[in-house]
């Protein structure tokens, strides 16, 4: 897992968190609430989580402007009472913007695209 600084709705820095494995976007509820923004009650699902447990969405909010060094983004990202990261980009996002890594002794390169 590899994690990317961005900036949420043009004035929010976060960290966010890249997992390959994960099929949807989701954001924290205390982030969310921060940003202010609104979320859709009626798009709700249960998540299975890595260690086996299901944990219930409290809603979506719909197309998060998420900017990644000047390439800016929108992704509809579930909201999550709690959890250990406070933005998950899962593979919808990843698939996106054509992300790409490249695992080097310095370090790892991860390339996005302007969608």
């Amino acid at each position: 897992l590899r994690e990317l600084r961005v900036t949420l709705n043009g004035s929010h820095e976060e960290h966010a968190l890249l997992d390959e494995g994960s099929e949807i976007v989701v954001i924290r509820q205390d982030i969310w609430q921060k940003l202010g923004l609104p979320a859709n009650k009626e798009r709700t699902m249960i998540m299975q989580t890595a260690n086996g447990t299901t944990q219930e969405m409290a809603g979506c909010a719909e197309m998060l402007e998420i900017d990644v060094g000047g390439i800016k983004t929108w992704a509809h990202a579930y909201v999550v009472p709690d959890s250990p990261y406070r933005l998950l980009l899962g593979r919808p996002w990843q698939r996106l913007v054509r992300l790409s890594k490249e695992e080097t002794h310095e370090g790892v390169y991860v390339t996005i695209h302007d969608p």
